[in-house]
């Protein structure tokens, strides 16, 4: 793991998807370098264009091409990650100088551009988000104090300390991983979590909402995002997955017979191990 820095030297940056995570780069950049062009490209041009109407871009297109593409552009592609790879090779296929991407999953994306040169594209996830969706809920913000994980395979360094520095000007800490390693820290730490706030949401019943508090609603706010991203994200990194729901597997299991042995004293020093390390965080 390496932790990365760099400059700002973007003047064209063509985003492809601007929905939540495409927009708020977009309004980052607004913000921050009112001069750099900024392209998106999406396949509805209504919506393209009320982004646009509300100052994110400078130009949009519904179509990847070289004449939607200015020279030297960063090209960065927010879709859902299985649709990742196919705007990537199409930008590659475009002379798009040097790609990126926000996908939670990494090590899929590189297998489905196994036939394509990985010398301009540097895989990214910048990890931040919401459970809400489209351009409407961007924030310019978004991306400040928080970690990109950027997972380069055989692109010069050059190329990796200008993705590097794209994510830190919108006011990230970048960190270098492979795309193997970072799919199974993901997995603990995302995708696991939005996995058991899926569980906890199941198990209420309909009629038993007016029941629930504020514990039920932190627990399960991520539940609620979009059910065919993460089904793109879950199926992306699946054995990875599956390897997080056993390890929880397992420590319920740790739970639950403690609790049927009524054995108060592993009880407590599981939820105690558990709360400290929450703890930690806010301390960070």
């Amino acid at each position: 793991m390496q932790t990365l820095s760099g400059e700002f030297s973007e003047r064209s940056i063509v985003i492809i998807g601007v929905g939540l995570i495409g927009g708020s780069i977009a309004a980052a950049v607004r913000k921050r370098f009112p001069e750099c062009k900024i392209t998106g490209i999406g396949r509805n041009p209504e919506r393209l264009q009320r982004a646009s109407q509300r100052g994110l871009l400078t130009h949009h297109s519904d179509q990847i091409s070289s004449a939607s593409i200015p020279a030297g552009s960063l090209g960065i592609v927010c879709l859902p990650v299985d649709q990742i790879a196919e705007a990537v090779r199409r930008l590659l296929a475009a002379d798009c100088e040097l790609v990126t991407d926000a996908g939670s999953v990494k090590a899929s994306i590189y297998a489905a551009l196994e036939s394509v040169s990985h010398e301009r594209f540097v895989g990214s996830h910048p990890i931040a988000g919401s459970e809400h969706t489209g351009f409407e809920n961007s924030d310019a913000d978004l991306f400040v104090d928080r970690l990109c994980v950027v997972t380069p395979m055989q692109s010069p360094v050059s190329k990796t300390e200008r993705v590097a520095a794209f994510w830190k000007s919108i006011g990230m800490t970048v960190q270098q991983m492979s795309a193997d390693e970072h799919d199974r820290v993901l997995a603990l730490t995302s995708h696991l979590p939005h996995i058991t706030a899926a569980v906890t949401s199941g198990c209420v019943s309909e009629e038993l909402l007016p029941f629930t508090g504020t514990g039920f609603r932190d627990t399960t706010r991520i539940a609620a995002g979009s059910a065919s991203l993460w089904t793109s994200i879950l199926l992306g990194n699946s054995v990875h997955c599956i390897e997080s729901i056993d390890a929880a597997r397992q420590l319920l299991q740790r739970f639950r017979e403690a609790i049927a042995a009524g054995d108060a004293t592993t009880l407590q020093s599981m939820l105690e191990t558990s709360a400290q390390r929450r703890r930690q965080l806010n301390h960070e």
